[in-house]
């Protein structure tokens, strides 16, 4: 009988499957497939607005794996304008914070400060703003990337313009056009166009529209009218100020048709603003309400629950209210106007604030409840006592001042009758 040979055991080998390796290649993958999506046409990115909170998932969840930084970074930082458009800069402040933690190439990090301090200057958090455009000119400035210090001094220039500070405004923009001589470029228009924000509040209108109509030159050329529809709003601005109501209305109208079928509600609604308050300057009140109500309930639908969008709320809801004070209807008025009153509040906006609450003792006073009014206009005084020196606010003073006298003598004089 034949021996059996031996058996020897037999070695299992097992592969080996790195989890991390596939979940970084399906972002990857994922991330690739809305750059394409993202970067095609306008229409096309807009069809992605609903996936938006998805989107910055997966760029945050890419910044787990460190080859995927660099690639995940610039595509945050190259979308960012679409969320901007979109109305969704608030929600990404936190990515580029968190991007600000990698390790990043210097001009990466330059990029990330400059637009963060963009995305707070949005926000109307300037103080922010300005700490983080500090940093980017520190590290531009350092590491001499010149190329970046036109867009930086741009974007101080825009967050001195939310200060109020027009001259160091416009020292940054001077700044930023020298640095941006050369070919033309999106960050030049959009400095034209700072510029006349500025000199328009510096009073020099004919440079102040010069600069204008620069921007929407250069923005036709470029084929950005996002940007050019913003342009357009802010000369309809600038001939609404000089009371060409029909140029302003114009611009306005040109705005909207810029924006064509843009998802872009931000500015969408501004342009109507504007058109409501050219309809209410002309007196036609009632299709001033129409158009401030649509837009009130346009933003609500899209915002929900969500806060912020407060200079957008705020300035519907109260040119809504003072509208309606204006048709004859004081109580729809009142109702409004207090929504607006709370927006102030939380945007810490007392300026606006007072403006707003003074409205609201020109709805009592046409209710004729004197002792009401005199009450509220003592308030929107006592706010406007912050502002001495603010021509707005002097004017809101001598006009609030006057009408409170009104109201305390006529409840003077019903005082004197019931004796």
């Amino acid at each position: 009988m034949a021996m059996m040979a031996k058996q020897l055991p037999v070695k299992m080998t097992t592969m080996t499957f790195d989890i991390n390796a596939v979940f970084a290649q399906a972002i990857n993958r994922g991330l690739t497939s809305y750059k394409n999506q993202l970067f095609t046409t306008p229409e096309q990115a807009d069809k992605l607005k609903p996936k938006h909170a998805a989107i910055l998932k997966s760029i945050e969840e890419s910044f787990r794996y460190p080859h995927l930084h660099v690639e995940a970074v610039q595509l945050f930082l190259d979308l960012f304008p679409i969320f901007e458009r979109w109305g969704y800069w608030a929600e990404c402040i936190y990515i580029s914070e968190t991007a600000l933690d990698l390790a990043l190439p210097v001009a990466t990090q330059v990029y990330l400060y400059a637009n963060l301090g963009h995305m707070h200057h949005l926000n109307r958090n300037f103080d922010d703003s300005l700490r983080c455009l500090n940093r980017a000119l520190q590290i531009a400035e350092k590491h001499q990337l010149e190329t970046v210090l036109g867009l930086i001094h741009h974007r101080f220039m825009n967050t001195y313009i939310g200060q109020e500070d027009h001259l160091t405004a416009k020292n940054h923009g001077l700044q930023a056009l020298a640095y941006l001589a050369g070919p033309p470029s999106k960050t030049l228009a959009a400095a034209y166009d700072s510029l006349g924000r500025t000199f328009m509040d510096l009073k020099d209108l004919p440079m102040a529209e010069k600069y204008f109509w620069d921007a929407l030159s250069l923005w036709d050329n470029l084929k950005d009218y996002t940007h050019m529809a913003r342009s357009y709003l802010n000369l309809g601005s600038f001939y609404f100020g000089q009371r060409k109501l029909v140029e302003a209305q114009k611009c306005y109208e040109s705005s909207l048709a810029a924006l064509g079928n843009l998802s872009n509600i931000v500015d969408e609604l501004r342009a109507r603003i504007g058109l409501g308050i050219v309809y209410h300057t002309n007196g036609d009140f009632e299709k001033a309400v129409a158009i401030f109500r649509e837009g009130a309930n346009r933003l609500e639908s899209e915002l929900g629950e969500k806060v912020g969008w407060y200079s957008i709320r705020g300035s519907l809801l109260h040119n809504l209210g003072n509208s309606q004070l204006a048709l004859g209807e004081p109580q729809q008025a009142i109702l409004n106007l207090y929504k607006a009153r709370t927006i102030w509040h939380q945007a810490n906006n007392q300026l606006e604030m007072a403006n707003t609450v003074g409205t609201i003792a020109e709805a009592y006073q046409a209710e004729e409840e004197w002792e009401t009014a005199v009450t509220t206009y003592t308030e929107a005084l006592i706010l406007l006592a912050n502002y001495p020196n603010h021509p707005w606010a002097i004017k809101l003073t001598q006009d609030f001042s006057k009408a409170r006298k009104t109201c305390a003598d006529h409840l003077d004089s019903l005082d004197s009758f019931e004796e």
